[in-house]
């Protein structure tokens, strides 16, 4: 993938008397923000999910922690593919970031190596800023930056929901709004009906797989799409995925609350993930909706 940068603002203005966290290294774990955690003391990994409407635990630790914890109420999760009925889990005793609190009503969810989700409400505090070229973030109070100044990506909350979307145009034929979403570890995911509309599956030529999600995997193709721009940022050769034909997703069918509880309708057009976000240093102010894009220096 190649970028190119229009008026592009590089330099971010930090009052060096606010409180800013130290750079913590984390790391990419296919396409995921993975740090240290503990769990009930137990030291584990954890993704930070801004495409999360709520907080995550693995089945694995469950299954392996039995009594450690307690059931709560039962809820319907969706994903990206299907939904499914599980019962909420309390009383989990999570450290992270130097701290440690009580978070209940997590989700029992399908995890690969890591056993914790952390999803967008714990974000709502501060401003977060994610150096994905050299795997580290940080953490910023509001009044150390600020962030209206500079934002040049226009976000907003998807109605209805917490979930941050952004606005693109891809490939200078369609304006969307993609909920921006640090957990998933592709790039543009897309309803076939919004690839098929611009003949781009025609055009461009696809290449059949399987994606995993949460719920379920599922049948996708990919496309590279020739353009896309976010901001003042025109990518190249970006990977477009589209569920396969057929398959019943749901992408850009409302909130994709990976961990919520039932779909909601909203403005959400699809999900733009890793594979854009890999190249930039991403400074999010969930509260307030603003988002800044940049380049660390050579």
């Amino acid at each position: 993938m190649k970028f190119i940068f229009a008026v592009f603002v590089l330099t971010l203005s930090i009052d060096a008397s606010a409180a800013v966290s130290k750079w913590i290294p984390f790391n990419s774990d296919g396409g995921h923000i993975s740090i240290p955690v503990t769990v009930n003391g137990v030291v584990t990994r954890a993704i930070l999910d801004s495409g999360s409407v709520g907080h995550g635990i693995s089945e694995r630790f469950l299954a392996n922690h039995e009594g450690e914890y307690k059931h709560g109420r039962q809820v319907i999760v969706s994903g990206i593919a299907g939904e499914r009925e599980v019962r909420l889990i309390n009383g989990l005793e999570i450290g992270m970031f130097g701290t440690e609190f009580e978070i209940d009503q997590m989700i029992p969810v399908r995890l690969g190596t890591n056993d914790v989700v952390i999803g967008l409400g714990f974000f709502n505090n501060f401003i977060l800023q994610i150096d994905y070229p050299n795997n580290q973030l940080r953490i910023l109070t509001h009044d150390s930056l600020k962030l209206k100044k500079i934002a040049n990506v226009r976000m907003k909350k998807a109605a209805g929901s917490p979930q941050p979307i952004v606005k693109v145009n891809m490939n200078g034929e369609a304006n969307l709004w993609l909920t921006l979403d640090t957990g998933n570890n592709t790039g543009i995911l897309i309803p076939r009906r919004s690839a098929t509309r611009f003949d781009w599956l025609e055009n461009y030529g696809t290449t059949e797989s399987r994606l995993a999600g949460v719920i379920k995997s599922t049948d996708v193709e990919r496309f590279n799409l020739p353009e896309l721009t976010i901001g003042p940022i025109v990518l190249e050769n970006v990977i477009v995925i589209v569920p396969g034909e057929g398959e019943m997703t749901n992408v850009g069918k409302g909130v994709r609350a990976k961990l919520g509880t039932r779909l909601k309708e909203t403005s959400s057009d699809g999900i733009l993930g890793y594979d854009v976000l890999k190249h930039f240093i991403v400074t999010i102010d969930y509260k307030h909706s603003f988002l800044h894009l940049g380049v660390p220096p050579e």
